[in-house]
Formats: structure tokens, C-alpha cells, sequence
């Protein structure tokens, strides 16, 4: 790692945030002190100290040692035969679960075809015939429909 390249990054964290270094010294429960030292002496972060500013700027940990330069990219890398099916599984699960939090709670809405409204919204409802069977029934009368007539029919 180059002198400083930590702090040079926890730096742009902090500016991102518009954080000062004790708000991540509290954030984090590591010393000022010991964040002095890694911006003026250039000194690297233990692992429970990175993992602390990790969670601290809710970044997940190797990601910020990549950035950091305390690993590279390729020392961050596993192939994915090196994980088990379960550990793959697990982690499938903890991201959907992270990103399904983050999504509005509301109904879901789908376009239909309406009469005097092409892409009309409506909720799903237990009440309302089933959107693939509105869908069939609209191509099946559009299919249906003669011709307009013009100069493409002879009429």
C-alpha cells in the first residue's frame, strides 16, 4: 500500500458525506488518535479498525480495502467454485433481502388496454379478470377487426 492511500480514501468517504474526522472516530468507536495517525503518518488500519470505519460508512469491508489499497482487486476475488452451494445461496438471500427492503411498499401496477386509453394502469385484484386473459381477448378482437378501408385494401 502507498503511504496514505488509506486516508486518501477515508478522506473522499468523509467529503462525500460531509463527514469531519470525528464523526468517524464516534461512527466507528476508533480513536481520534488513531485517525491522526493514519492521516499524517500514512499508517494502515487494523482489520477490526477497517471493519469498524467499514460499518461505520455502511460499505461493505473488502470493497473499502480494495479502494484503500490494502488489497487488490485480484486478492479480492474468489472464483465462484471456491464457495460451497450453500454459502452461494446465503449471500443470493442477504442481497435480495437488502434489496427488497428498499423497495416502496406499494401495489403492483401493469399496463392494459383500455377503450380511449392505450396504457391504462390498474392494480392486481382478485376481483379483475387475470391481464393475460384482457391481453388475449384485446389481440383476438384487434386480429378480428376488417381492415380499415384505403388504398392497401382496393376498397
Amino acid at each position: 500500500m502507498a503511504d496514505g492511500q488509506w486516508w486518501t480514501y477515508l478522506q473522499a468517504q468523509l467529503d462525500r458525506r460531509g463527514w469531519k474526522p470525528v464523526h468517524l472516530s464516534r461512527a466507528a468507536g476508533v480513536s481520534e488518535s488513531r485517525i491522526s495517525d493514519w492521516r499524517n503518518r500514512g499508517s494502515p488500519p487494523t482489520i477490526g479498525n477497517a471493519r469498524a470505519v467499514a460499518e461505520a460508512l455502511d460499505e461493505p469491508l473488502v470493497p473499502l480495502l480494495v479502494g484503500a489499497g490494502l488489497l487488490t482487486v485480484e486478492e479480492s476475488r474468489q472464483g465462484l467454485a471456491a464457495y460451497s452451494v450453500r454459502e452461494l445461496l446465503d449471500e443470493i438471500d442477504i442481497r435480495f433481502k437488502r434489496v427488497t427492503s428498499e423497495v416502496p411498499r406499494s401495489p403492483v401496477k401493469h399496463p392494459t388496454s383500455t377503450p380511449g386509453n392505450s396504457l391504462h394502469l390498474v392494480a392486481d385484484s382478485p376481483d379483475v379478470e387475470p391481464m393475460r386473459v384482457q391481453q388475449e381477448r384485446e389481440w383476438l378482437s384487434d386480429a378480428e377487426r376488417p381492415d380499415e378501408p384505403g388504398p392497401e385494401t382496393g376498397a
